[in-house]
């Protein structure tokens, strides 16, 4: 069984709830994150790489560093992000105080293609919402950020999920 199997088809904004993947949480230490989703949770995570990563903020290249985590216990994927530097601030805004883990989003998948990128897009401009951030890592994803926290309380990230990253992350939920 894959988290990938059977997507809803896009039609509405609820349709994008129900391919739900990960969520993900922010902190200001990765490693001490790691540790607290292993020591309470029993979740064990992998760092993984953002070599070579594009950064869009709205349609313009913008600096960007993070680093990244994921790990599950049988699914959904748990993401834990630490913002170090360039545009980061909407990560920074879910960090709390109190050293435990601010929720920052939900993803969702959608099909591969410019075709349903394009119709996600236009989608969510008829409810006046759109890609507020864009990462492009080559052969792994395409995941734009729509902002919905005023709506829901959290961003939304809407990701196209290349083969070697669907593979990756049903192997975590294996595990």
């Amino acid at each position: 069984m894959s988290l990938f199997d059977d997507a809803r088809p896009v039609r509405a904004l609820g349709d994008l709830l129900s391919n739900i993947w990960q969520v993900c949480y922010v902190t200001p230490d990765l490693d001490a994150g790691m540790a607290l989703l292993r020591d309470r949770y029993g979740i064990e995570s992998t760092e993984v790489p953002t070599a070579g990563a594009t950064f869009l903020a709205g349609e313009e290249p913008a600096p960007w560093d993070v680093r990244v985590s994921m790990g599950a216990r049988r699914g959904p994927i748990v993401e834990l992000i630490e913002p170090v530097a360039g545009e980061v601030d909407f990560y920074r805004r879910a960090v709390r105080d109190d050293g435990e883990l601010g929720f920052h989003h939900v993803a969702t998948y959608v099909p591969l293609g410019d075709e349903s990128w394009s119709a996600i897009g236009d989608l969510l401009a008829g409810e006046d919402l759109g890609f507020e951030y864009t990462v492009l890592i080559p052969d792994r994803v395409r995941a734009g950020y729509v902002d919905t926290t005023k709506q829901l309380g959290h961003y939304l990230e809407v990701c196209q999920l290349q083969p070697a990253d669907t593979e990756f992350f049903d192997s975590l939920i294996e595990t």
